[in-house]
């Protein structure tokens, strides 16, 4: 079996958890990925982690001080494919590595300068790290915890994971536009891009004030109820929780968090606990939705006791036997790498690496049946490949004899057929409309069933951008329609449970002998084999399930459910249809695709997704939820919370000499990275004083210009950031577009919404797509395909088709 990327040549001049996942993957998928140390070395190969972020890679240490190490850079980069670096704004080009400079040699290099808050704006040199993005932006004020009042520390690294996957899905997009034009372009993305995702609240309609800022727990009951997304809903607590969305704490003292958000779900499992009786009470008949609290409460508390009665595996037998039931236990990323439905899916690798022996490793991103990856080759040592690939033979500028198209978006021209439903799949199909794709949502005539949230933010994010159409499949012609649509698609993407889509007869078998080279991409849950391949998921549960949950909760506390995993799932899906899309473009292939949300936000956790002999523990907040060490943490000020990224040596002396503190790196104490971990509770007592003589913006006006990181937390919510914040402005980080389905929210029902995640150069994304009600697009469809209005009319009377009060507008 051939390799996606094979022959491709990818130089990554990138820090941190997003570029080495990107360029990982890449090398996973067949690509000749050439690392560079960067100038003054990176110190993140201290973390545990590069030893799986760096796989697969050669690793080239140049003479940056030199002209002549400078030149060898260039030279490299002259004959390779892609460039990836994540150097400060202006960097790259101060280093003789401008884009404009290499296009000149190499007109099709594919160049992706990731920075943490673009490349331009007032935050445009501030340090790439995670901590400082979510506090910047508002993320810790609006983050939930077992704090009130103050911001908590976002553990999760989803900025990062998502980063890296909108890198992924651009990078790809350029490689197709250069198969068509045979041109390269430049790419900018922005570690900001990965709070785009839809776990925030972002929404402002044309006119609308900005919402105050309030901290989780904030709110009342009323607005708990309605789904705001910075409600402190405390799934654990049986006296706030909702009885469909809740933590229980079993026989053997492990929790398991529960989400049956769909009236189907919820009545299968109150059937499958013994609690079919509820349905003859008055309390609790109309369950979940109880209006009165004390039922609520009443309820939760009787479930809570019954939970008691068995462990949390007995409760897992229950749930395989009775699949509708989406509840998961609460556990560590280490322990999801040793779960039998991890495993059974091929999720875990053993690679031998020659500095800490044999590794278990986190598998390959997606399953592909024709081009799958390749995984066999441990991280190098910094710098051990040096000498060889300087020695090689000159490479010239790669050859692209163009296939003779000019699409004017980076995935114009792209069919996706998108039969998938709630959040964390759609999501995808929104993420490629903005790269230009045409997304067909194809929709029950019911519509999805997500669509019954009409204020739910998270839902208008991931399903923007599409044409909808309502198609009963179930019916001769609904399946006659689809099938014609599927000849004129490049992928259909769905998220049914195994089984459905044979039913359905849309299975990938059944579509491949109509539609031979199409990419067939089924976004599952637990994947397609293994004891829990029927199981429903949902956001919570697969936090549960990743770890992501118990590591945001702090070390000590009772669990809390996160809401992360559905828009983690869905960028991973994105990238898996990327991915298809690339062997297609590169080998003409067609094939079979699997992402599940298990993979994925497991990826998110892949700073602790593999093990070996000896490994250290990975680093947790502590049970107050400030931060994971002393260097990188939420302090509190005179006024106002700040937080601090100084966690290496450099970073450390810089930050200890501007507080007037030098003797604490003379301190052996705190001598080493490794050793202020060690030491983290008496460095947070030396610091936590020092920090309270002055305001949250006195110290970041103090630290920022010494190039320190360290920002104000708690100024704005991550919604007022986004709509009035300078550097959200300088980036053009939303845009406004208009739809009539919230004609009655403001003038034309115009909204702001996020812009593209990514810059493109020579073919710019199309910014601005709406959201769009069920069926709007209907029509639109079916006369592409040949129907006529009397046609139409006489499918939506059969049932065959759902149309929407308003016509989509023709488009060329």
């Amino acid at each position: 079996m051939s390799e996606i990327f094979a022959g491709i040549r990818v130089i990554d001049l990138t820090q941190g958890m997003a570029g080495g996942l990107v360029t990982m993957i890449l090398a996973d998928y067949g690509a000749e990925v050439v690392r560079l140390e960067p100038p003054g070395g990176d110190p993140m190969w201290e973390h545990p982690a590069y030893l799986l972020w760096q796989r697969g890679k050669k690793s080239v240490a140049p003479d940056w001080d030199s002209d002549a190490g400078r030149q060898q850079v260039r030279q490299l980069l002259e004959g390779a494919d892609m460039f990836i670096e994540s150097l400060r704004p202006g960097e790259a080009a101060r280093l003789g590595l401008g884009y404009d400079s290499l296009r000149r040699s190499n007109p099709a290099l594919i160049y992706h300068s990731l920075a943490p808050f673009g490349q331009t704006g007032p935050y445009r040199d501030f340090q790439p790290y995670d901590g400082i993005v979510n506090a910047k932006s508002g993320r810790m004020r609006d983050q939930v915890g077992w704090q009130r009042n103050r911001p908590t520390f976002r553990a999760v690294n989803d900025i990062s994971y998502h980063t890296a996957m909108f890198t992924l899905q651009a990078i790809v997009a350029a490689l197709r536009v250069r198969a068509e034009t045979g041109r390269g372009q430049k790419l900018e993305g922005s570690l900001l891009s990965g709070a785009s995702a839809p776990n925030n609240n972002w929404r402002l309609f044309d006119g609308q004030e900005i919402p105050a800022d309030l901290y989780p727990g904030e709110l009342s009951k009323e607005d708990v109820a309605r789904g705001i997304l910075t409600a402190d809903r405390h799934e654990s607590d049986p006296h706030t929780a909702n009885p469909s969305q809740i933590c229980l704490e079993t026989k053997d003292g492990r929790w398991i968090m529960h989400s049956h958000i769909q009236q189907d779900l919820f009545d299968a499992w109150i059937d499958a606990i013994g609690f079919s009786w509820i349905r003859e009470d008055d309390r609790f008949k109309t369950a979940p939705n109880l209006p009165n609290h004390d039922d609520r409460i009443a309820l939760n508390l009787l479930i809570v006791e019954r939970f008691k009665e068995k462990t949390a595996l007995e409760w897992r037998e229950i749930y395989r036997q009775n699949p509708d039931c989406a509840g998961e236990i609460m556990q560590t990323t280490q322990d999801a790498l040793q779960h039998e439905q991890f495993r059974a899916n091929g999720h875990v690798v053993e690679v031998d690496d020659p500095r800490v022996g044999r590794m278990e490793q986190l598998g390959a991103f997606a399953k592909m049946s024709e081009t799958p990856a390749r995984i066999a080759r441990p991280a190098p040592r910094p710098g051990e490949h040096t000498a060889e690939v300087f020695a090689e033979t000159l490479r010239p500028a790669p050859q692209i004899v163009p296939r003779g198209g000019n699409p004017a978006r980076p995935l114009e021209g792209i069919t996706i057929l998108e039969c998938a439903s709630w959040l964390a799949a759609p999501f995808s199909g929104a993420l490629l409309a903005d790269l230009g794709a045409t997304v067909i949502k194809v929709e029950p005539l019911s519509g999805d069933p997500y669509r019954r949230m009409p204020t739910n933010e998270n839902m208008v994010r991931a399903f923007q951008g599409k044409e909808n159409i309502g198609l009963n499949l179930k019916s001769e012609e609904g399946l006659k329609i689809f099938y014609e649509l599927v000849k004129r698609a490049d992928v259909v993407m769905h998220n049914y449970r195994p089984g459905v889509p044979d039913r359905l007869k849309i299975d990938y078998e059944t579509l491949r002998a109509i539609k031979p080279d199409i990419v067939y991409v089924y976004a599952g849950s637990y994947g397609s084999i293994g004891p829990d391949r029927f199981r429903a998921a949902f956001n919570p549960t697969m936090g549960a399930f990743s770890g992501n949950s118990v590591f945001q909760s702090g070390e000590g506390n009772t669990p809390k459910g996160d809401q992360s995993p559905d828009p983690i799932a869905g960028s991973g899906v994105g990238t898996g249809i990327m991915l298809g899309l690339a062997a297609k473009v590169l080998t003409g292939k067609g094939q079979y695709i699997e992402t599940s949300m298990m993979t994925s936000n497991v990826y998110c956790n892949s700073d602790d997704a593999f093990n070996y002999a000896g490994k250290p523990p990975r680093r947790v907040p502590g049970k107050h939820q400030l931060g994971l060490e002393a260097t990188y943490r939420l302090y509190n000020t005179a006024d106002g919370w700040i937080f601090i990224a100084a966690q290496f040596d450099g970073e450390f002396r810089a930050l200890v000499t501007a507080l007037g503190r030098d003797d604490l790196a003379a301190d052996e104490r705190f001598a080493s990275w490794k050793s202020r971990i060690a030491n983290s509770a008496a460095l947070e007592a030396e610091l936590d004083p020092i920090f309270r003589t002055r305001t949250a913006d006195e110290w970041e006006a103090l630290l920022q210009p010494q190039d320190i990181g360290c920002v104000r937390a708690d100024k704005a919510s991550h919604v007022r950031f986004l709509h009035s914040d300078p550097q959200s402005a300088a980036m053009s980080f939303m845009v406004m577009t208009q739809s009539p389905e919230f004609a009655d929210k403001a003038p034309g029902g115009r909204y702001w919404r996020h812009a593209p995640v990514v810059n493109f150069s020579d073919t710019p994304c199309e910014a601005g797509k709406p959201y769009e009600g069920p069926g709007h697009h209907t029509r639109l469809v079916l006369r592409r395909l040949g129907y006529d209005d009397a046609a139409i009319d006489r499918l939506a009377q059969d049932r065959v088709v759902g149309l929407a009060k308003t016509v989509a507008r023709e488009t060329a």
